[in-house]
Parts: structure tokens; C-alpha cells; sequence
């Protein structure tokens, strides 16, 4: 479960990174194919916005893991529905990243469509002479 749990957040705060430095970096290619900087701007507002909650939620993740942690030192039998408790609310923090992430993904592709970042991020490829498709460019094309 809890590798689980570890590489799904590495994934997510890879994707919420990789987003944001990407758009960012992509902003002269954006302008190029046609995107206002109104539009940019306002999909860069979203990721930050969306950034900062990811990192909120990690933190209480964080702290529920060490709270769990110091129960089972306690004493496990004793703190058992304590600990279930606590595994309940790191699911639910789980499922609320995952909710984040998709809802992020519905309010930037009203600012920025799928085919126009696709189209700007082979231009920025191009521009820098890379050419490789890396597992989290997959992963956000897939979307």
C-alpha cells in the first residue's frame, strides 16, 4: 500500500511540475501557434495555484504518516483504530490529489487546448534540438 501511495505521488508531483515548468518555459512557442498571453497567463495562475495545494496536501500526508508512525511505536493493539483512522484520512487526501489534478486539467485545457500544447511542445522541442519522448510526456498526452 504504501509503495502504492509513494509512487503515485511521485507521478503527480512529477506531472504538477513538469506542467508548470513547461508552460512556462513554453510561453514564446504558446504566443507562436496562437494562444494570447491572456490565456497563458491565466493557465499559469491555475498550475501555481493547483502547485501550492498539491504541496498543502503532501505535508498532511507527511503528518499523518509520522502521527501513524508514532502510534505503531506505542504501542500497535492499543492504537490500532487510531492508525485505521488515520490510514482512512490518508485515502481520502489521496483521492482529493487525484480530484485536484483532474480538475486542473479540465481549467487549463479552457485556457490552453490539448492539440495547441502539443503543437507548442514540438515546437519547443524543435527549437532545442531534443527530439525524445520521455514517460511523463506519454503520461500527459495520454489526457
Amino acid at each position: 500500500m504504501r509503495r502504492y501511495i509513494i509512487l503515485g505521488l511521485m507521478l503527480l508531483g512529477s506531472m504538477f511540475s513538469y506542467a508548470n515548468m513547461s508552460i512556462s518555459n513554453m510561453e514564446k512557442e504558446l504566443s507562436t501557434i496562437g494562444i494570447s498571453d491572456e490565456n497563458i497567463e491565466n493557465a499559469k495562475t491555475i498550475l501555481s495555484t493547483a502547485l501550492k495545494k498539491h504541496k498543502i496536501m503532501l505535508i498532511e500526508l507527511d503528518q499523518k504518516e509520522l502521527e501513524i508512525n508514532k502510534l505503531l511505536i506505542d504501542d500497535p493493539e492499543k492504537n490500532w483504530f487510531k492508525i485505521n483512522k488515520l490510514f482512512d484520512e490518508i485515502g481520502q487526501i489521496n483521492a482529493n490529489m487525484k480530484k485536484n489534478q483532474l480538475k486542473t486539467q479540465i481549467d487549463v485545457r479552457k485556457y490552453i487546448s490539448k492539440e495547441d500544447y502539443l503543437k507548442a511542445k514540438d515546437l519547443y522541442m524543435a527549437n532545442r534540438g531534443a527530439g525524445k519522448t520521455t514517460t511523463i510526456d506519454v503520461q500527459i498526452n495520454k489526457n
